[in-house]
């Protein structure tokens, strides 16, 4: 359970909404990155946090991309080290849910548990309202989408199987980061405007992960990003938790990418959009081109 939280919560990060149009981008999952002073070529893959290998039969391009490098990388390391800092971060500090929530919201969310899993929302009323969006998200998943009885989150597995198979593992970022963007950066009340939205009714959440897992399945970048910048996040929101994020990592990418054939697994919708993976790696000269499968 404490990896499945982990995991969405950086789904979180990834799953984001402004307000202006987004630019175009073809619909692929998987880029081939070449050229410069690459001596092997790099591939590019954008996950789903909330799949698991069962996934990779169906995507036989990408695991021959796996197989060529010689490094997998992630947006972290997903072992045992981020999850108590990530836990610890998640409790609230000097107040608790029902304090800061407005009653009709809190009473929308209490409705929400009580229906969707049998819980009482004042066993929860110490974590923050982004780890409540956290659990609401991991509760809608198990009980909408189940996965494989034994199946691992798709990113866990591209790193546990690359450490099986003799090759090196590293992250874009350590949990700190994701802690600083995820908790600290938002205000506990805007944290609790955006669960209010959330789970103001009993079939918003459920509907929109309904809707990114069928654009995802379908390979359809365009369809993610449709839905990402229909929703509240403001541009400075945007910018906290997924371009700084972008631009951090396209710094460290270079050096890496010269020495050795990388396959780079993050979110997909990091790949999107002007400040997205795919064109900040053209902007340095890189050959950025989608592979189909």
């Amino acid at each position: 359970m404490k990896q499945l939280f982990l995991a969405l919560s950086y789904c979180l990060l990834v799953t984001l909404n402004v307000q202006a149009q987004p630019p175009k981008i073809q619909n692929a999952l998987l880029w081939k990155v070449s050229g410069k002073d690459m001596q092997k070529p790099s591939y590019l893959f954008g996950t789903f946090h909330l799949l698991t290998n069962a996934f990779t039969d169906t995507i036989p391009a990408v695991l021959q991309a796996y197989r060529q490098a010689d490094k997998v990388i992630g947006e972290l390391v997903l072992d045992e080290t981020p999850q108590a800092p990530m836990m610890e971060a998640a409790m609230l500090q000097g107040t608790t849910l029902k304090e800061l929530m407005p009653p009709p919201a809190y009473a929308n969310a209490a409705k929400w548990f009580s229906t969707e899993a049998g819980i009482e929302l004042s066993q929860l009323d110490k974590l923050n309202p982004m780890a409540i969006m956290t659990t609401a998200m991991a509760i809608t998943q198990q009980k909408h989408f189940p996965n494989p009885s034994g199946a691992i989150q798709l990113d866990s597995w591209f790193q546990q199987s690359a450490k099986k198979d003799g090759k090196a593992v590293a992250g874009l970022e350590d949990v700190k980061v994701q802690i600083d963007a995820l908790f600290k950066k938002i205000s506990y009340q805007r944290q609790t405007e955006l669960l209010a939205e959330m789970l103001s009714d009993g079939v918003q959440l459920q509907d929109s992960m309904r809707l990114m897992y069928n654009a995802y399945l379908a390979k359809d970048l365009q369809t993610l990003e449709a839905l990402m910048y229909r929703g509240t996040y403001s541009p400075n929101e945007i910018k906290v938790l997924l371009d700084d994020r972008n631009n951090a990592w396209l710094k460290q990418l270079p050096g890496m990418m010269q020495k050795e054939a990388l396959f780079i697994a993050v979110g997909a919708l990091h790949l999107t959009g002007s400040t997205g993976m795919v064109e900040g790696l053209r902007k340095m000269g890189y050959t950025v081109t989608p592979v189909h499968f």
